[in-house]
């Protein structure tokens, strides 16, 4: 095996091999999450928010149900940290990765019994009705739409 892959076994190369299949995946679902708004007519710039640190309260303080997305401006679809935001403040900031944000996010608006954010309605409805199959099983034609599309 080392006459093969000679370069893999180094510990540098291990780690890097390691790191780029386990965040290939985090990688598409960060681009499908960032890419469902635009193609189910959503406006994600009220609930996609990003700034270089958290103390930057006017980057977001007017968005009531959110993503946070910290670091530099080009780093939305692989920020360095995550954060959520409700009624205005950041609740959580230490997040990994936007798909783990979207998990948490649902989690607390299930639990705190909150309404989805209205300029991402379509959004997450997609997400409740078609890949989590949880509640009324009628779908709105833009949503059957792009459900028969990804089907076809």
């Amino acid at each position: 095996m080392l006459h093969r892959w000679p370069a893999l076994f180094t510990e540098s190369q291990v780690c890097y091999e390691f790191t780029r299949v386990t965040t290939e995946p985090t990688d598409i679902r960060c681009l499908c999450l960032r890419g469902l708004p635009v193609i189910l007519a959503d406006d994600s710039s009220a609930f996609f928010k990003t700034c270089s640190d958290v103390t930057d309260k006017d980057s977001y303080s007017d968005t009531p149900v959110g993503i946070l997305c910290l670091g530099q401006e080009n780093t939305q679809l692989n920020p360095s940290r995550v954060g959520i935001i409700l009624e205005g403040s950041v609740v959580m900031d230490e997040l990994a990765n936007l798909p783990q944000a979207f998990c948490v996010l649902f989690g607390l608006i299930y639990a705190l019994h909150l309404d989805y954010p209205k300029c991402m309605k379509n959004t997450f409805n997609f997400i409740q009705q078609v890949m989590l199959k949880l509640g009324r099983s009628e779908l709105v034609p833009k949503i059957q739409t792009l459900k028969n599309q990804l089907e076809a």
